[in-house]
């Protein structure tokens, strides 16, 4: 996302988040800031594909929580996956509560190599290998957690500040959300790919959301 010199003019390092996950329909309109798409994609060491949707970061768009803002694509993803691993766990009780929600939010469009700032270049090289690491945050609610997030990505709370000071520049951050639904409770644990800056001409992210096994999941 941006940078934490850019806040006041664009959504800062995120997107996220913020907020999660969800059913999917198809997309009607080409050209709709919202994408969305339903797989039933099993991928290595069993992930399972929920919903894989484009969203707008755009700062009026997520203030007024338009459908097609990230802010409201997270929300209804993050529900719908947890309905998902709940309806999972009902017909087959045997691998389903031994999975959790993985969350994932990134860039599309990037700054052409030539134009990145070397810091971004090694991070991108350093955190691909060793990816900056936040948690365990346990929450009571998805509100809470939606909550955490928006916090993270806005550079706020002790977490969020560490993020700012680690990935600077105009790097941007790509997020993974690893989540385990424990009776009422949320917990999460967040790893970050800092590295080549975004082009901020396009203000979409991908958000995607995928039930894998605990023992495939690192925390």
């Amino acid at each position: 996302m941006t940078s934490p010199h850019e806040i006041t003019i664009v959504w800062p390092k995120i997107c996220l988040l913020v907020f999660f996950l969800s059913s999917i329909v198809s997309c009607a309109d080409e050209n709709s800031t919202t994408a969305k798409i339903q797989s039933s994609t099993s991928t290595v060491c069993g992930e399972t594909i929920i919903a894989t949707e484009k969203g707008s970061v755009g700062f009026m768009k997520n203030l007024a929580e338009s459908e097609d803002s990230i802010r409201a694509i997270a929300d209804k993803q993050l529900r719908a996956a947890l309905e998902s691993k709940t309806s999972d766990q009902s017909s087959s009780s045997s691998e389903a509560s031994d999975t959790r929600i993985i969350y994932r939010v990134k860039p599309i469009e990037f700054l052409p190599k030539a134009e990145q700032n070397q810091i971004c270049l090694q991070l991108e090289e350093e955190t691909s290998v060793t990816p900056l690491k936040y948690g365990p945050n346990e929450f009571a609610s998805v509100t809470g957690l939606n909550d955490w997030i928006m916090s993270l990505t806005r550079g706020n709370g002790e977490d969020g500040k560490l993020l700012y000071k680690q990935c600077g520049s105009n790097c941007s951050p790509r997020y993974t959300f690893s989540i385990d639904a424990k009776e009422s409770n949320y917990v999460v644990n967040t790893e970050v790919l800092c590295g080549l800056a975004r082009d901020t001409a396009s203000d979409l992210y991908e958000l995607s959301t995928a039930l894998v096994a605990q023992s495939c999941a690192s925390d």
